[in-house]
C-alpha cells in the first residue's frame, strides 16, 4: 500500500511537468513599452523580443528572464521559470518613474531628500504615488531645488532633467548678530544671511543697526567682473552718532569743517576719537569729543545739544571798528597838546591803566580790560599812534577786541582771537575820539 502512494506522488509531479505551459503571452500596461530577452549571468540585453506585448517560449534550461522598458519609467525585470505552471496570459506594470539627472558645474553636489547620492550625474526613481526632494549644491552657488511627483494629479516627471548653476550665493556673515541686512533697499532678515547673486546681475547690501555706521557692500555676478566670494564679513565696527541742534541752524563742525546745519550723523572710526563743535553766533560753542575705543564710553546713540545763551554776545555790539586801524585827523586850530589831552582823557574814561604813554612820539597803550563770562572771556585794549603825513596832524586809533573760549589767563595770548564785536562800554569811543578831534 506504501509502494503505491509513493508511487502515485511521483506520477503526479511527473505530470505536472510535463503539463506545465511552454509559451506564455506577456502584455505590457503602455503599447510602446519593449521586451528584452536578457542573458542570466550579468543581465545583459540579449535581444529584444517585441513591443507592447510578446509570445515567450519558456525554456526548461532557463530562468527566462526579461526585461521591459520605456522612456520615462524604472526597467521592470522579470522571470518566468518552467517549472512553475503559469497563466497563460501574463500582464506586467511599469510604474516606477525615471529621471535622468545632470548637472553643471560637474563637481556640483547632488542630494535626493536631505542625502547626497553623487555628482555630475544620476537617475531619479520616483515610486508610485510617491514624491522626491532633489537639490543641487556647490560652494559659492545658489542652490537649486525641485520636488518631483509619481501621482496622476501632478505634474508629470520628465524624461530628462539639465541644472545649471549659474546664481551665485554668498554667506554674509553679519556682527552684531542683530544687525538688520538689507538686499536692494529691502530688508531681508537680521544677522547671517545668504545672499543670491542672479546671473548678470549686482546685489547692493547694506548691513545696518542703530548706533552704528552702515557697511556696504556690492556683489556682482557677471563676466567681466571678479566673482563674488563664497564667504563675506560685514563687521559694524565704526560707531553713528545722531547729532541735533537747538537752535536748529547750528554749524556742527568736525577738522575745522563744517559738516552739517542743525544735524549730522557724525561717523566713530574704531579705535579711534572725533572731536565735534557746535557754533552759532550768540551761543556758547559746544565742544565734545567721542571715542569708539575699548575702555571708553560707548559713543552715546543720539546726542541733543542744547546751546547756551552766550552773555558776552548779548552784552556787546556789532562793529566794523573792532581791530582795524583807524585814521583820525585833527582840527588844524587845536594844538598837538591839547589834542593829545583830549584823547588822553577819552580813553582813559574807559580804560583805567595805561600800560604805554609817549607824548613825544604819539604813542598810546591801555592795559589789556578783561571781562568774564560763563564759558567766555573778553579782553579789549585802546592802541593810538600819529599818522605817518607830516602836513596834517592825525593819530591812528586801533581798537582790540579778543575772545578766548572759557575762563583763562589774560597772558594767554594763544588761547585768544580777534572778536568782531565790542562790549557795548567801549561801542561809542571811536566815534567820539573822532568827533572830538574835530
Amino acid at each position: 500500500m506504501q509502494k503505491t502512494f509513493y508511487a502515485f506522488l511521483f506520477l503526479y509531479f511527473v505530470s505536472s511537468a510535463l503539463f506545465a505551459q511552454s509559451k506564455i503571452n506577456i502584455t505590457a500596461n503602455h503599447p510602446d513599452a519593449k521586451f528584452f530577452a536578457l542573458r542570466e549571468t550579468d543581465n545583459t540585453e540579449v535581444a529584444e523580443l517585441g513591443v507592447g506585448s510578446i509570445e515567450l517560449k519558456l525554456d526548461k534550461q532557463s530562468q527566462n528572464r526579461i526585461k521591459v522598458v520605456r522612456e520615462g519609467y524604472e526597467p521592470l525585470i522579470v522571470e518566468y521559470p518552467r517549472s512553475i505552471k503559469w497563466d497563460k496570459q501574463q500582464k506586467v506594470a511599469l510604474e516606477n518613474r525615471l529621471v535622468d539627472i545632470s548637472v553643471e558645474p560637474y563637481d556640483a553636489e547632488i542630494y535626493v531628500d536631505g542625502r547626497m547620492i553623487g555628482t555630475k550625474r544620476t537617475y531619479l526613481v520616483i515610486g508610485k504615488g510617491k514624491f522626491l526632494t532633489l537639490e543641487i549644491k556647490k560652494n559659492g552657488y545658489a542652490p537649486i531645488s525641485k520636488v518631483y511627483y509619481n501621482s496622476p494629479d501632478r505634474e508629470t516627471p520628465p524624461v530628462k532633467d539639465f541644472f545649471e548653476l549659474k546664481d551665485r550665493q554668498v554667506r554674509l556673515e553679519v556682527s552684531p548678530a542683530d544687525a538688520t541686512v538689507e538686499l536692494n533697499g529691502v530688508a531681508k532678515g537680521r544677522g547671517n544671511t545668504d545672499v543670491t547673486v542672479p546671473f548678470g546681475e549686482c546685489v547692493t547690501v547694506n548691513v545696518i543697526r542703530e548706533g552704528f555706521a552702515d557697511v556696504t557692500q556690492v556683489f556682482c555676478n557677471k563676466p567681466a567682473d571678479p566673482t563674488p566670494p563664497a564667504r563675506f564679513r560685514a563687521a559694524l565696527e565704526d560707531r553713528l552718532v545722531k547729532i541735533t541742534t537747538a537752535p536748529g541752524d547750528a554749524n556742527i563742525e568736525v577738522g575745522g569743517k563744517v559738516l552739517g546745519v542743525g544735524k549730522y550723523d557724525l561717523k566713530v572710526p574704531k579705535n579711534a576719537c572725533v572731536e565735534v563743535k557746535v557754533v552759532k553766533d550768540g551761543f556758547l560753542k559746544y565742544v565734545k569729543s567721542y571715542c569708539n575705543q575699548t575702555n571708553m564710553q560707548e559713543p552715546p546713540l543720539n546726542e541733543h545739544v542744547e546751546m547756551e545763551i552766550d552773555e558776552a554776545y548779548t552784552s556787546s555790539i556789532s562793529t566794523d571798528m573792532a581791530n582795524v586801524r583807524i585814521t583820525v585827523p585833527v582840527n588844524k586850530s587845536m594844538s598837538p597838546e591839547n589834542a593829545w589831552r583830549t584823547l588822553s582823557s577819552i580813553i582813559t574814561r574807559s580804560f583805567d591803566v595805561l600800560e604805554t604813554v609817549d607824548y613825544n612820539t604819539g604813542y598810546l597803550t591801555t592795559a589789556w580790560q578783561v571781562q568774564n563770562f560763563k564759558g567766555t572771556t573778553i579782553r579789549t585794549r585802546m592802541i593810538v599812534s600819529t599818522g605817518g603825513n607830516s602836513d596834517e596832524q592825525t593819530y591812528v586809533v586801533k581798537l582790540v577786541s579778543q575772545r578766548a573760549d572759557g575762563v583763562v589767563n589774560i597772558k594767554e595770548d594763544q588761547l585768544f582771537s580777534n572778536w568782531s564785536r565790542l562790549l557795548k562800554r567801549y561801542g561809542g569811543i571811536v566815534e567820539e575820539i573822532q568827533a572830538r578831534m574835530q
